[in-house]
């Protein structure tokens, strides 16, 4: 659920909404519909309930053409959902939400199989066992594997040196590394296992770090309406740059620019645009180079 708000009220007031509008959403889920409608073929495992909420979000990810087949299920538990307020000035959100404990994936629940049946593994590490058995499997059976560093959470230290691509936001690095600055931060991390490891800087871009060598890509300036679920788009984009082999640089762009179109609208779904419309945006942005290797 996502509301547009006039700057946020003060406690015991009441304020109009601008907006309102329902849409599906989750880190890896909103990654995956950035990544169908890019034009890859994307298969969702995780975990959902069994109310209302639960069949209608697996129903938006179908419609999307994303595999929800070996989707695990709790029992009687009620669904994953949030509420998201977003300034209309600023296009900043606030974000509230409900994941019930039963929806914890424990490794003996997932499926070898139906993971290691494509090229890429996306994972954001909440269930860090599960995304560490999950990681191992995919290695060993030849695929790529990238990670959104968004939460910290027991056991993530351990998962996080194994991916290929690791795409963080600037309080994931801090409180990782300990270190000052984005940069030294970055440099930990490089040093602890990922070959290519970056930051997403909101509208300045973002920053990253491929053997040895800075990457750093200014945002796409837009008129911005609604922030939420943009990094998780920018994931969904970076997956195409990993599979495609780019320069960090080409993949950094290209999320940038998927991103930026994706916060044009309102919630973190309708937006995201399809790989037509992108090659058009970079193409008026001035990274025809890119556009180019897309058509």
């Amino acid at each position: 659920m996502i509301g547009i708000i006039d700057g946020y009220p003060e406690p015991d007031t009441k304020s109009p909404l601008l907006e309102f509008d329902v849409q599906g959403g989750g880190v890896v889920a909103t990654a995956l519909v950035a990544c169908a409608r890019l034009g890859l073929s994307t298969r969702y495992i995780g975990k959902v309930g069994t109310d209302f909420w639960s069949r209608a979000s697996l129903r938006t990810l179908s419609r999307e053409g994303i595999d929800v087949r070996h989707v695990l299920r709790a029992p009687g538990s009620p669904g994953h959902v949030s509420l998201v307020l977003a300034d209309r000035t600023s296009g900043a959100r606030t974000l509230f939400y409900r994941r019930p404990p039963a929806y914890a994936v424990r490794p003996e629940e997932m499926d070898r199989a139906a993971l290691t049946a494509g090229r890429l593994l996306h994972v954001d590490g909440i269930d860090a066992a599960a995304a560490l058995q999950a990681i191992r499997w995919a290695r060993e059976a030849g695929m790529k594997v990238t990670m959104d560093g968004e939460r910290i959470v027991e056991g993530i230290e351990a998962v996080w040196p194994l991916v290929d691509l690791l795409v963080c936001n600037p309080r994931f690095v801090g409180l990782i590394t300990g270190r000052a600055t984005v940069e030294e931060g970055l440099r930990e991390l490089a040093r602890g296992g990922p070959s290519r490891v970056a930051v997403t800087l909101a509208e300045d871009g973002a920053l990253g770090l491929e053997e040895g060598r800075w990457v750093r890509v200014p945002g796409f300036r837009v008129p911005v309406v609604d922030t939420n679920g943009a990094g998780d788009v920018f994931h969904g984009a970076c997956a195409l740059g990993e599979l495609r082999a780019w320069p960090l640089e080409w993949t950094l762009a290209f999320a940038s620019a998927v991103a930026a179109m994706k916060c044009r609208t309102l919630g973190g779904r309708r937006g995201i645009p399809r790989l037509p419309e992108v090659i058009a945006f970079l193409d008026a942005h001035g990274r025809r180079d890119i556009a180019r290797a897309l058509e």
